[in-house]
């Protein structure tokens, strides 16, 4: 797990349509709205200071966009733009440290799921998945 910038880096890649711009914007923006809001809910006495998670194996470019602790717990957070999409490295992650909780923030309603999913090698991956919208970032530690 690595501290995360504020600063986002930059990758060059073609894009087809306007709207694959779009898309790229709206995942930008909605991560650094999520972090800025993840840092207003601590204590006003702790420095506020958002982890993330990257996968350190050559050939994988899996990643966790942040990493809180509430109460005894380490909680890995997704964020999506819109309101769904993909959570294979979630799903990773899960598999590895062996947690029972995630978050995913995006634009539905809030929901819990269990999931249930093999990971690459045929392992079972499960974990209970809270879904929040952004607006009750800030209550995130009540609602937990």
């Amino acid at each position: 797990m690595g501290l995360c910038n504020a600063a986002l880096g930059l990758n060059f890649i073609q894009l087809n349509a306007i709207n694959e711009i779009i898309l790229i914007n709206n995942g930008g923006v909605a991560e650094q709205v999520a972090g800025q809001l993840l840092r207003s809910i601590f204590p006003f006495y702790i420095e506020p200071n958002l982890y993330c998670w990257h996968r350190e194996e050559p050939g994988s470019n899996a990643e966790i966009d942040y990493v809180i602790q509430h109460e005894n717990q380490v909680i890995p957070i997704e964020i999506k733009a819109g309101s769904t999409g993909s959570l294979k490295s979630l799903h990773l992650f899960m598999g590895l440290k062996k947690l029972s909780l995630a978050l995913r923030i995006n634009s539905d309603y809030p929901s819990k799921t269990k999931v249930n999913v093999k990971d690459g090698k045929g392992n079972e991956v499960s974990y209970d998945l809270l879904s929040l919208p952004f607006y009750l970032l800030g209550q995130l530690h009540r609602v937990m």
